[in-house]
């Protein structure tokens, strides 16, 4: 296919599936593929421009993991279609969600049970526990273990959330999402990630500059 054809091609496909927001360059777990997260009208779609066999139940085999990541719900008669539980589009969040599902091992299983992770810096346990405040649904973040100045690591991984997820600062231990309500799955998926802001950062920057740099060259890998 000539070079304008093509990029014609991937125009119409991203205007068909609305903003990118994120695209994943290579696909640890399926050749190498690369695969993206669009949005549009509120309903995700997970595509890729690979034609190779056994693409469609990767799609759904990542969209599965994704309800099990995030708080979204698989899109009734789809195996590549997601939705929010709410209005609230946390595009960072998602960005987060998304990554994991295609770059972690896809046997691993969900956690469960309590919010907790580990302080890369210390030798705290960050745990994070909620409740209805208000009519609005507080997260509280404590440490466990003995460190210099918890309260300041803390207080550094509720500003990892205010970063990522666009959160409220309650109190210097405390934060809600921006419409107040539950989300226990992204809350989860951000704690590991909300203690160390700077690293994360630059992972950020350097996976924005990769995903650049591949939309430039068509978007995605046709393997």
């Amino acid at each position: 296919m000539p070079p304008l054809a093509q990029q014609s091609r991937v125009a119409e496909k991203i205007k068909k599936l609305g903003s990118c927001i994120e695209l994943v360059s290579i696909d640890p777990h399926f050749h190498d593929v690369s695969i993206g997260l669009f949005i549009k009208d509120g309903v995700m779609s997970i595509s890729s421009y690979s034609t190779i066999e056994g693409i469609d139940a990767r799609i759904e085999q990542i969209r599965d993991r994704c309800t099990g990541l995030g708080d979204v719900v698989a899109v009734a008669g789809t195996t590549d279609q997601l939705r929010l539980i709410s209005d609230l589009q946390l595009d960072r969040a998602l960005r987060f969600m998304f990554i994991a599902a295609v770059e972690k091992d896809p046997s691993t299983e969900f956690p469960t049970g309590r919010i907790t992770t580990p302080d890369t810096k210390t030798k705290l346990t960050f745990v994070i526990n909620g409740e209805e405040v208000d009519g609005s649904y507080v997260y509280t973040i404590s440490a466990e273990g003995e460190a210099e100045r918890p309260e300041m690591r803390v207080r550094a991984a509720v500003g990892g959330f205010l970063r990522y997820s666009g959160c409220t600062r309650v109190d210097k231990d405390k934060f809600s999402f921006p419409d107040g309500k539950r989300y226990d799955n992204f809350a989860r998926l951000i704690l590991p990630l909300a203690r160390n802001v700077s690293a994360v950062d630059a992972q950020l920057e350097q996976d924005e500059m990769a995903g650049q740099m591949n939309t430039q060259t068509l978007g995605f890998a046709q393997s």
